[in-house]
């Protein structure tokens, strides 16, 4: 009899792991970014650094479904920052990048790294070494403009203290809550979402 209830207490045991191991990878999400619904409206802060300056920027990105064909959506992008008159030139006709130097989607997210959550479970501990590529790790959950999101660094893949890269991300959004570029271990630029919300 005693032999017996070991058995059945072993039993309920393992299956109590099973089912908290199903658990934890029903809770884990993967990310595909750029995975717009549409009806979205992102605003975001852009913080940069060149030659000892701060630069802030208002980056605005509204997708809307077109009133004639629901297959269809209208795509507005709004940069809004201040130049001094001598920056005003060519340059600030296309959205003031080429005033500062860095393309919006490296700094968003850098399309070589952007493949690197559709291989992980997002969840807080986890980490995945991309041989060549850097080693990733979550580290915790942060709120940014309401949202929360996993707090995801990205390491050099020959020095495993030196931070390349850092994304909060909340999986529902095409797009990271804040992503940071670091070089040296110095922050470099960042994006931080202030406003989303659907249409």
């Amino acid at each position: 009899m005693k032999r017996a209830a070991k058995k059945l207490l072993i039993v309920i045991f393992l299956f109590s792991l099973f089912l908290l191991g199903i658990g934890q990878v029903a809770g884990a999400k993967n990310w595909e970014p750029y995975q717009f619904r549409g009806d979205e409206h992102f605003e975001y802060r852009i913080l940069l650094e060149e030659d000892g300056e701060e630069y802030e920027v208002i980056y605005i990105l509204d997708i809307k479904k077109s009133e004639k064909d629901e297959d269809i959506f209208e795509v507005t992008y709004t940069t809004k920052g201040t130049l001094t008159r001598d920056e005003l030139g060519p340059e600030a006709a296309f959205g003031l990048w080429g005033v500062y130097g860095i393309s919006l989607n490296m700094l968003v997210i850098n399309p070589a790294y952007a493949f690197f959550f559709s291989q992980m479970d997002l969840q807080e501990g986890e980490k995945m070494n991309f041989f060549g590529a850097g080693i990733v790790k979550i580290t915790g959950k942060e709120n940014i403009a309401g949202r929360e999101g996993l707090i995801c660094q990205l390491f050099s893949a020959e020095e495993e203290n030196k931070m390349v890269a850092e994304w909060v991300i909340d999986p529902e959004l095409a797009l990271p809550l804040r992503s940071k570029i670091f070089e040296d271990n110095e922050l470099q630029g960042q994006i931080e979402l202030l406003k989303y919300f659907q249409y």
